[in-house]
């Protein structure tokens, strides 16, 4: 998927997603493997699916809930934008999200708001590099 795509699915998230949180740790390097962890009931190999972190390809049982908690959505902006700074804020309608001097971003969640801003400095970076 398409960066930009992800954000306009991000700006259109009524909740946090694990379809989301999935396309952002594919937009991250991520890489999902499915490992065999045994014989379950009746003889049948049991299969567990495991997520492979992209700087060292340590093993994570889960991907982070990038769009569910907002340390999740911090180390994403950290991950993609290294030593960037920035806020987030909320009120009873959704959140805000800006990092370094980009724009304010809204959203129905200040985690999913900090995500769209994460992408979208990714994004554009890739955008002036072509």
């Amino acid at each position: 998927m398409a960066i930009s795509d992800l954000i306009l699915q991000l700006q259109h998230a009524k909740e946090p997603s694990r379809d989301l949180d999935i396309s952002i740790g594919i937009v991250m390097g991520y890489k999902r493997h499915v490992k065999t962890v045994g014989k379950g009931e009746g003889g049948k190999e049991e299969r567990k699916v495991v997520w492979l972190y992209p700087s060292d390809g340590d093993e994570s049982s889960s991907l982070p809930s990038f769009t569910g908690k907002i340390d999740d959505a911090y180390f994403l902006a950290q991950s993609l934008v290294p030593g960037c700074v920035g806020g987030v804020s909320w009120d009873s309608r959704g959140g805000t999200a800006k990092i370094d001097d980009g724009p304010y971003f809204t959203a129905n969640t200040p985690a999913i708001a900090l995500c769209i801003a994460a992408l979208s400095v990714k994004h554009f970076q890739e955008a002036e590099a072509k």
